[in-house]
């Protein structure tokens, strides 16, 4: 074929990603001038390339040439060109054959190859199970953007849709799904997120429905090696991990090892990548009827854990989200999980404002003067619980204590929890109403059991929940 055929360059769809604002781009090729061409006479060619932005046809980088090319007596060759291209997109790539006719005044740009709606921006690997890889199938609202992109199961750069865990033409992977996926929390992020910095995102689907951790294991794990595969099928450079997972594990050993194995999976990414990739995770919302519920306790105390522990993770709560069925969330909120996980990402990735889970840090009994001031009357014995990253006051929705989400334990046995307030005067707070004095050393929990309170305290700016928590010892 005549002009430029091109034997390396980005594919359709792709999304680079950005470093300092910008991507390297290499492109390869070979090239012929026309035979009609060389009838008339040809004094020299250069093969040039250009990038237009798609959205309205303008010039982002004008002809360039290439930096490297050999051409013989026939005027065919290879060449070889970089681009620094700009964060954003969609972008068109142009290749054009540039030559200069033996005629006065007489020059052809011949045709070349293209790359369509190639994107830079930002990448994010999705790794998990099912609410991760998108099991809601009801319906909402979330339809596909020309800013987000998805790497599909069958290694083929694509517009993002759901179900984003589709396997067609993809034949035999770790990560095939046995049904039909639904609705994922991604596309809603990849949305939020590029709206917030300006940049699209590409997306790396390697989750798969009921995956335990023991299928990420990085010595043999067949979901962690088909990461890896899709690692390095896209470049190896990301700006986050995006980790849903856990339900799978909420049983006796797995939950006791989980932050020990979930460490194992961070450690080994990161060095297959070479970098401190960043992690962002999400604690268990529930299970309807669900068992082991010291199990589940123990699974989303690893998870808060592991934000604390291990440098560069990031942790949201789940834990008011409604669900379509006895485990996976709806559609509704798999779309704000994900609007809500692109704000966690912009604050810690771009510094934009701070959008964290609130976090308990200190508990201490309420003095008189709390109590008569805020008229904490019943009792006369009140918790004073402070708590980090709260942006206004809690939502209580609930005044009575069993609806609190909290559990208190003492070497009698459990402390039944009258009453929970907040106010808005001191707006890091809740307090507890106890029944009874606790006898020694004590162990608080939040929001541990397989299908805890369904509606627990939540932040009334972020409308996110306390981190839940399991046998925190305490003195008072």
């Amino acid at each position: 074929m005549h002009g430029i055929t091109l034997t390396k360059a980005p594919a359709d769809w792709e999304i680079l990603q950005q470093e300092n604002g910008k991507a390297s781009v290499a492109l390869k090729g070979n090239f012929q001038v026309h035979p009609a061409a060389i009838e008339v006479g040809v004094e020299r060619v250069t093969p040039v390339v250009r990038v237009m932005r798609e959205d309205d046809n303008m010039t982002v980088i004008p002809w360039t040439n290439a930096d490297h090319f050999t051409c013989n007596e026939k005027f065919q060759g290879e060449f070889e060109v970089t681009l620094e291209i700009p964060a954003g997109g969609p972008y068109r790539i142009d290749t054009s054959l540039e030559t200069k006719s033996t005629v006065p005044d007489l020059t052809w740009l011949y045709r070349g190859d293209c790359v369509l709606h190639l994107g830079v921006g930002n990448l994010f690997i999705i790794a998990g199970q099912s609410n991760s890889a998108g099991y809601s199938r009801d319906f909402c609202i979330d339809p596909p953007s020309m800013d987000v992109h998805l790497y599909r199961n069958r290694s083929k750069w694509d517009i993002a849709s759901h179900p984003m865990n589709e396997s067609t033409f993809a034949g035999s992977l770790a990560n095939e799904e046995m049904g039909v996926p639904g609705v994922s929390p991604y596309l809603a992020f990849g949305k939020t997120y590029g709206k917030m910095t300006g940049m699209p995102v590409g997306l790396i689907q390697t989750s798969l429905g009921g995956s335990p951790m023991e299928r990420w294991n990085p010595e043999d794990g067949d979901l962690y090696l088909n990461m890896v595969d899709k690692i390095h099928e896209t470049g190896g450079r990301y700006a986050g991990v995006l980790w849903y997972q856990g339900c799978s594990d909420t049983n006796p050993g797995p939950a006791e090892k989980y932050l020990e194995h979930f460490r194992e999976y961070v450690e080994a990414t990161r060095k297959e990548l070479g970098y401190e990739v960043p992690f962002f995770t999400m604690q268990l919302n529930r299970q309807i009827n669900g068992i082991n519920d010291e199990c589940w306790g123990m699974v989303r105390d690893a998870q808060a854990r592991a934000a604390k522990e291990i440098p560069g993770v990031s942790v949201l709560t789940t834990s008011n989200l409604s669900l379509c069925d006895g485990i996976h969330n709806t559609a509704q909120a798999n779309v704000a999980l994900g609007e809500k996980l692109a704000k966690q990402c912009a604050h810690v990735l771009n510094g934009k404002e701070e959008y964290q889970p609130p976090e308990l840090v200190k508990v201490e009994r309420a003095d008189e003067a709390e109590r008569k001031s805020f008229q904490l009357e019943g009792s006369g014995i009140w918790l004073k619980l402070t708590c980090d990253h709260v942006k206004n006051c809690f939502l209580v929705y609930s005044a009575v204590g069993k609806d609190s989400g909290f559990t208190l334990t003492d070497s009698e046995g459990e402390v039944e929890i009258l009453h929970i307030r907040g106010n808005r005067e001191n707006k890091n707070h809740l307090y507890l109403e106890l029944a009874r004095e606790v006898e020694d050393e004590a162990e608080l929990s939040f929001v541990w059991q397989a299908d805890p309170v369904k509606q627990p305290p939540v932040d009334e700016v972020t409308f996110l929940p306390l981190l839940s928590f399991y046998k925190r010892s305490i003195k008072l």
